[in-house]
């Protein structure tokens, strides 16, 4: 009985889009989250094609696949959203979301704005919260 409303509590517990501009700041909100509340949130860690950049580690902030890989998987249905950006693929998995829910944290999807409009033709219903740069200035700023 125990085992059925822990599942009934992990599938109630819905996931956290965050989405905006590249340097607007997401990255920064969700590590001081999971920083301050390591036990309520876990990242989903994405796909994708490209190569991993210094001091990048596959696994944590990507699982860095070969193209005809992901080609596979996507063609599978094994991907709640994907997109390309930059002649790469990246996608979320369906796997990565469900393992970070049966541990019983709340998942964080980090996703671009292609990434939501895909997200929200699945049946994942999450929470969306899009975090915008103070200024345009601060924005560009983030780039030099």
């Amino acid at each position: 009985m125990l085992l059925s409303v822990k599942r009934l509590m992990v599938s109630s517990i819905r996931p956290i889009v965050l989405s905006g501009p590249s340097g607007g700041g997401k990255s920064t909100i969700l590590k001081r989250a999971m920083k301050d509340h390591p036990d309520a949130f876990a990242f989903s860690v994405s796909h994708t094609t490209r190569d991993p950049r210094a001091g990048e580690v596959h696994g944590s902030d990507y699982w860095f696949v070969p193209r005809p890989e992901m080609e596979q998987m996507i063609d599978k249905g094994l991907f709640l959203e994907h997109a390309q950006f930059g002649g790469n693929l990246y996608g979320t998995s369906k796997k990565a979301v469900n393992d970070v829910q049966k541990s019983g944290k709340i998942c964080v999807l980090d996703i671009e704005l292609q990434g939501v409009k895909n997200i929200k033709k699945t049946d994942l219903n999450p929470k969306y919260i899009l975090i915008r740069a103070p200024s345009i200035e601060e924005l560009v700023s983030s780039f030099l």
